[in-house]
Protein backbone atom coordinates (compact mmCIF):
# COMPACT_ATOMS: atom_id res chain seq x y z
CA UNK A 1 0.00 0.00 0.00
CA UNK A 2 1.89 3.46 -1.14
CA UNK A 3 2.41 6.23 1.27
CA UNK A 4 0.27 8.53 -0.57
CA UNK A 5 -3.33 6.07 -0.40
CA UNK A 6 -2.41 5.90 3.46
CA UNK A 7 -2.16 9.81 3.54
CA UNK A 8 -5.28 9.84 1.86
CA UNK A 9 -6.94 7.68 4.59
CA UNK A 10 -5.92 9.34 7.49
CA UNK A 11 -7.44 12.31 6.11
CA UNK A 12 -10.49 11.09 5.20
CA UNK A 13 -10.69 9.62 8.67
CA UNK A 14 -10.03 12.79 10.19
CA UNK A 15 -12.11 14.72 8.19
CA UNK A 16 -15.33 12.58 8.87
CA UNK A 17 -14.81 13.02 12.89
CA UNK A 18 -14.18 17.04 12.63
CA UNK A 19 -17.68 17.29 10.29
CA UNK A 20 -19.43 15.10 12.63
CA UNK A 21 -18.12 17.03 15.94
CA UNK A 22 -18.97 20.68 14.12
CA UNK A 23 -22.31 19.10 13.15
CA UNK A 24 -23.22 17.78 16.15
CA UNK A 25 -22.04 20.86 17.84
CA UNK A 26 -24.78 22.50 16.00
CA UNK A 27 -27.47 20.90 18.02
CA UNK A 28 -28.27 21.84 21.74
CA UNK A 29 -31.27 19.56 22.06
CA UNK A 30 -31.97 15.62 21.92
CA UNK A 31 -34.98 13.91 21.80
CA UNK A 32 -35.05 10.27 22.99
CA UNK A 33 -38.33 8.08 22.00
CA UNK A 34 -40.07 6.83 25.50
CA UNK A 35 -39.90 3.05 23.39
CA UNK A 36 -37.35 1.58 21.23
CA UNK A 37 -38.61 -0.58 17.80
CA UNK A 38 -37.46 -3.62 19.16
CA UNK A 39 -38.57 -3.62 22.79
CA UNK A 40 -41.42 -4.34 23.71
CA UNK A 41 -42.87 -1.79 26.12
CA UNK A 42 -41.92 1.88 27.03
CA UNK A 43 -38.77 2.26 28.47
CA UNK A 44 -38.02 -1.30 29.03
CA UNK A 45 -35.16 -2.35 31.27
CA UNK A 46 -34.99 1.30 31.61
CA UNK A 47 -32.69 1.72 28.40
CA UNK A 48 -34.95 5.00 27.30
CA UNK A 49 -34.09 6.32 30.58
CA UNK A 50 -30.00 5.43 30.13
CA UNK A 51 -29.82 7.06 26.68
CA UNK A 52 -30.96 10.24 28.36
CA UNK A 53 -28.90 10.18 31.08
CA UNK A 54 -26.22 9.69 29.17
CA UNK A 55 -26.83 12.14 26.53
CA UNK A 56 -27.20 14.63 29.38
CA UNK A 57 -23.66 13.80 30.63
CA UNK A 58 -22.34 14.51 27.07
CA UNK A 59 -23.73 18.45 27.41
CA UNK A 60 -26.75 18.02 25.41
CA UNK A 61 -30.41 19.08 27.14
CA UNK A 62 -32.06 15.71 27.08
CA UNK A 63 -35.95 15.10 26.89
CA UNK A 64 -38.36 12.38 26.04
CA UNK A 65 -40.53 12.46 23.24
CA UNK A 66 -43.57 12.60 25.21
CA UNK A 67 -42.27 15.73 27.60
CA UNK A 68 -43.54 19.28 26.62
CA UNK A 69 -41.18 20.86 24.46
CA UNK A 70 -39.16 24.49 25.61
CA UNK A 71 -40.27 27.72 23.54
CA UNK A 72 -37.00 27.67 22.11
CA UNK A 73 -37.35 24.44 20.69
CA UNK A 74 -40.37 24.69 20.00
CA UNK A 75 -40.11 27.64 17.81
CA UNK A 76 -37.00 26.38 16.20
CA UNK A 77 -37.49 22.50 16.05
CA UNK A 78 -33.99 22.03 14.00
CA UNK A 79 -32.18 22.87 17.23
CA UNK A 80 -32.74 19.33 18.02
CA UNK A 81 -31.88 16.07 17.56
CA UNK A 82 -33.98 12.53 17.44
CA UNK A 83 -31.77 9.87 19.01
CA UNK A 84 -32.36 6.36 17.38
CA UNK A 85 -30.54 3.00 19.10
CA UNK A 86 -31.00 0.19 16.73
CA UNK A 87 -30.58 -3.36 17.38
CA UNK A 88 -28.03 -5.52 15.59
CA UNK A 89 -28.17 -8.29 17.94
CA UNK A 90 -25.92 -11.62 16.80
CA UNK A 91 -26.21 -15.40 18.03
CA UNK A 92 -23.77 -14.83 21.03
CA UNK A 93 -23.80 -10.54 21.42
CA UNK A 94 -25.88 -7.92 21.74
CA UNK A 95 -24.82 -4.95 19.66
CA UNK A 96 -26.53 -1.16 19.59
CA UNK A 97 -25.46 1.52 17.62
CA UNK A 98 -26.80 5.08 18.15
CA UNK A 99 -27.99 7.60 15.48
CA UNK A 100 -28.72 10.69 15.82
CA UNK A 101 -31.37 12.29 12.93
CA UNK A 102 -32.35 15.96 12.27
CA UNK A 103 -35.38 17.84 11.58
CA UNK A 104 -34.84 17.38 7.68
CA UNK A 105 -34.56 13.36 8.13
CA UNK A 106 -30.87 13.31 7.88
CA UNK A 107 -28.91 11.02 9.81
CA UNK A 108 -25.95 13.09 11.43
CA UNK A 109 -24.30 11.09 13.57
CA UNK A 110 -23.97 7.47 13.68
CA UNK A 111 -22.25 5.72 16.59
CA UNK A 112 -19.89 2.85 16.52
CA UNK A 113 -21.49 -0.27 17.40
CA UNK A 114 -21.59 -1.17 20.98
CA UNK A 115 -21.82 -5.01 22.37
CA UNK A 116 -22.14 -6.86 25.20
CA UNK A 117 -21.76 -10.41 26.34
CA UNK A 118 -23.59 -10.32 28.93
CA UNK A 119 -26.74 -13.26 29.09
CA UNK A 120 -29.18 -10.80 31.40
CA UNK A 121 -30.98 -8.20 28.73
CA UNK A 122 -31.23 -5.30 31.22
CA UNK A 123 -27.30 -5.22 31.85
CA UNK A 124 -26.17 -6.63 28.03
CA UNK A 125 -28.29 -3.43 26.92
CA UNK A 126 -26.89 -1.63 29.34
CA UNK A 127 -23.58 -2.97 28.86
CA UNK A 128 -23.78 -2.25 25.08
CA UNK A 129 -25.51 0.87 24.87
CA UNK A 130 -22.64 2.49 26.99
CA UNK A 131 -19.88 1.32 24.87
CA UNK A 132 -21.61 2.66 21.44
CA UNK A 133 -21.75 6.24 24.00
CA UNK A 134 -17.70 5.94 23.68
CA UNK A 135 -17.20 6.93 19.79
CA UNK A 136 -19.93 9.70 20.67
CA UNK A 137 -17.57 10.79 23.56
CA UNK A 138 -14.85 11.24 21.78
CA UNK A 139 -16.11 13.92 19.93
CA UNK A 140 -15.94 16.12 23.15
CA UNK A 141 -19.54 18.09 22.16
CA UNK A 142 -19.64 21.28 22.92
CA UNK A 143 -22.90 23.68 21.80
CA UNK A 144 -21.85 26.51 19.80
CA UNK A 145 -25.00 28.45 18.52
CA UNK A 146 -24.56 29.90 14.79
CA UNK A 147 -25.67 32.93 13.64
CA UNK A 148 -29.23 31.40 11.65
CA UNK A 149 -29.81 29.83 14.97
CA UNK A 150 -29.63 33.11 17.02
CA UNK A 151 -31.62 34.55 13.85
CA UNK A 152 -34.18 31.72 13.82
CA UNK A 153 -34.89 31.31 17.30
CA UNK A 154 -35.86 34.87 17.76
CA UNK A 155 -33.29 36.02 20.23
CA UNK A 156 -34.72 39.60 21.43
CA UNK A 157 -32.34 42.42 19.75
CA UNK A 158 -31.71 45.32 21.21
CA UNK A 159 -30.48 48.46 19.47
CA UNK A 160 -29.30 52.11 21.32
CA UNK A 161 -27.55 54.65 18.99
CA UNK A 162 -25.47 55.93 21.96
CA UNK A 163 -24.18 53.99 24.22
CA UNK A 164 -24.70 50.53 24.58
CA UNK A 165 -26.41 48.57 27.22
CA UNK A 166 -25.20 47.16 29.78
CA UNK A 167 -25.20 43.41 29.87
CA UNK A 168 -27.92 41.91 33.26
CA UNK A 169 -26.62 39.32 34.97
CA UNK A 170 -26.99 36.08 33.74
CA UNK A 171 -27.00 37.43 30.15
CA UNK A 172 -23.72 36.79 27.26
CA UNK A 173 -23.42 40.07 25.71
CA UNK A 174 -22.05 40.21 22.17
CA UNK A 175 -21.09 43.10 20.67
CA UNK A 176 -21.10 44.03 16.74
CA UNK A 177 -18.06 46.40 16.05
CA UNK A 178 -18.83 49.26 13.53
CA UNK A 179 -17.47 52.17 11.83
CA UNK A 180 -18.05 55.64 12.63
CA UNK A 181 -20.18 54.81 15.63
CA UNK A 182 -23.32 53.68 13.68
CA UNK A 183 -25.70 51.83 16.24
CA UNK A 184 -24.57 49.08 18.60
CA UNK A 185 -26.47 46.03 18.38
CA UNK A 186 -26.65 43.48 21.79
CA UNK A 187 -27.97 40.01 20.91
CA UNK A 188 -29.12 38.83 24.43
CA UNK A 189 -29.67 34.66 25.01
CA UNK A 190 -30.84 33.78 28.33
CA UNK A 191 -28.54 30.47 29.65
CA UNK A 192 -30.31 27.48 30.65
CA UNK A 193 -30.17 26.56 34.30
CA UNK A 194 -26.75 24.12 34.85
CA UNK A 195 -28.22 21.17 36.56
CA UNK A 196 -25.49 19.26 38.78
CA UNK A 197 -26.08 15.25 38.02
CA UNK A 198 -24.27 13.10 40.82
CA UNK A 199 -23.49 9.62 40.21
CA UNK A 200 -23.76 7.38 43.61
CA UNK A 201 -20.99 5.17 43.53
CA UNK A 202 -22.22 1.50 44.82
CA UNK A 203 -25.20 1.91 42.28
CA UNK A 204 -25.03 0.73 38.85
CA UNK A 205 -27.19 3.20 37.35
CA UNK A 206 -28.49 6.49 38.32
CA UNK A 207 -31.79 8.28 36.57
CA UNK A 208 -32.32 11.51 37.46
CA UNK A 209 -35.50 13.65 36.51
CA UNK A 210 -36.22 16.98 37.30
CA UNK A 211 -39.34 18.30 38.36
CA UNK A 212 -41.17 20.12 35.77
CA UNK A 213 -44.77 22.35 36.35
CA UNK A 214 -46.49 19.93 34.73
CA UNK A 215 -45.69 17.22 36.52
CA UNK A 216 -47.54 19.08 39.72
CA UNK A 217 -48.66 16.50 42.97
CA UNK A 218 -50.75 17.70 45.51
CA UNK A 219 -50.41 15.99 49.24
CA UNK A 220 -53.39 14.87 50.23
CA UNK A 221 -53.33 13.76 54.43
CA UNK A 222 -54.86 10.17 55.63
CA UNK A 223 -53.76 8.00 58.82
CA UNK A 224 -50.58 6.58 57.35
CA UNK A 225 -49.13 10.86 56.60
CA UNK A 226 -49.90 11.84 53.06
CA UNK A 227 -50.76 10.45 49.58
CA UNK A 228 -49.88 12.52 46.33
CA UNK A 229 -52.16 12.70 43.81
CA UNK A 230 -52.00 13.62 40.54
CA UNK A 231 -54.21 16.15 38.61
CA UNK A 232 -56.38 13.32 37.09
CA UNK A 233 -56.39 12.29 40.61
CA UNK A 234 -54.11 9.28 40.73
CA UNK A 235 -52.65 8.41 44.12
CA UNK A 236 -48.78 8.55 42.75
CA UNK A 237 -47.04 8.02 45.78
CA UNK A 238 -48.35 6.90 49.48
CA UNK A 239 -45.79 9.04 52.27
CA UNK A 240 -45.52 6.94 55.27
CA UNK A 241 -44.26 8.96 58.57
CA UNK A 242 -41.25 9.07 60.09
CA UNK A 243 -39.46 10.70 63.27
CA UNK A 244 -37.68 13.45 61.19
CA UNK A 245 -39.15 16.12 59.76
CA UNK A 246 -39.63 16.66 55.92
CA UNK A 247 -38.86 12.88 55.85
CA UNK A 248 -41.46 10.32 54.99
CA UNK A 249 -41.05 7.11 53.79
CA UNK A 250 -42.62 5.18 50.91
CA UNK A 251 -45.06 2.58 51.04
CA UNK A 252 -45.05 -0.39 48.94
CA UNK A 253 -41.64 0.84 47.82
CA UNK A 254 -37.94 0.56 48.68
CA UNK A 255 -37.63 4.33 49.05
CA UNK A 256 -37.47 7.89 51.18
CA UNK A 257 -38.80 11.38 50.24
CA UNK A 258 -37.04 14.07 51.84
CA UNK A 259 -36.30 18.13 51.69
CA UNK A 260 -33.12 19.19 50.30
CA UNK A 261 -33.06 23.68 50.49
CA UNK A 262 -36.32 23.95 49.06
CA UNK A 263 -36.78 21.00 46.98
CA UNK A 264 -38.66 17.60 47.61
CA UNK A 265 -36.47 14.35 46.39
CA UNK A 266 -37.40 11.04 45.67
CA UNK A 267 -34.89 8.24 45.95
CA UNK A 268 -36.26 4.31 45.48
CA UNK A 269 -34.95 0.97 44.04
CA UNK A 270 -36.06 -0.09 41.05
CA UNK A 271 -34.62 -3.69 41.23
CA UNK A 272 -30.85 -2.81 41.08
CA UNK A 273 -31.51 0.67 39.46
CA UNK A 274 -31.41 4.03 41.93
CA UNK A 275 -33.92 5.79 40.88
CA UNK A 276 -33.94 9.57 41.77
CA UNK A 277 -36.34 12.51 40.95
CA UNK A 278 -37.21 16.35 42.03
CA UNK A 279 -40.83 16.35 42.55
CA UNK A 280 -43.36 19.59 42.76
CA UNK A 281 -45.36 18.74 45.71
CA UNK A 282 -48.51 20.97 46.88
CA UNK A 283 -48.62 20.58 50.61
Amino acid sequence: MSRNFLLFLVFIIISNTTFSQQSLNDYKYVIVPKKYDFLKYEDQYQLNSLTKFLFKKEGFITLFDTDRKSEELANNPCLGLISIVKNNDGLFNTKLVIELINCKNEVVYTSDEGKSKQKEYKKAYHEALRNAFKSLTLLKYKYKPTKKSLIENKVEVVVEKEEPIEAVEEVIPVKVETEEKKPVVIVKEILPVEVVEEEVEDAPFLIIEEATATNLLYAQVNSLGFQLVDSTPKVVYVLLKSTKKDLYYLKNKNGILYKENRYWIIEYYDLDTLVRKNLNIKF
